[in-house]
């Protein structure tokens, strides 16, 4: 799993690939600490390219919404896969998160 940022239109965007599991929530979840850090008011977590996430990989998703509303920041996520989009429909965390089926969406929410 490999987290890229970019800024697009003023706005901190995190693009994950391939894989956020147990073996993978680690490091993701340092990334993720640092990202938060570093990342402004708004946060879009593009996950167009993860092929997979697993409870382990909701919890990072969660945590660091959390970090950001502690000091009333934004996070909103775009482009799930069909089965990253069912893991967080299952797990009710599309009711939590704010999901978008796309970047640009995303972005105009804030």
């Amino acid at each position: 799993m490999k987290i890229f940022t970019r800024i697009e239109n003023g706005v901190f965007v995190a693009e994950f690939t391939g894989k956020l599991d147990t073996s993978t929530s680690g490091d993701a979840y340092d990334k993720m600490v640092n990202i938060a850090k570093e990342c402004g008011s708004k946060l879009v977590l593009n996950l167009e390219k993860l092929e997979y996430m697993s409870r382990a990989g909701l919890s990072i998703l969660l945590m660091t919404s959390k970090l950001l509303q502690a000091s009333s920041r934004q996070m909103k996520i775009c482009n799930p896969n069909d089965s990253v989009k069912e893991v967080l429909e299952f797990s009710e965390f599309n009711s939590l998160l704010h999901v978008y089926d796309n970047e640009t969406d995303a972005i105009a929410a804030f």
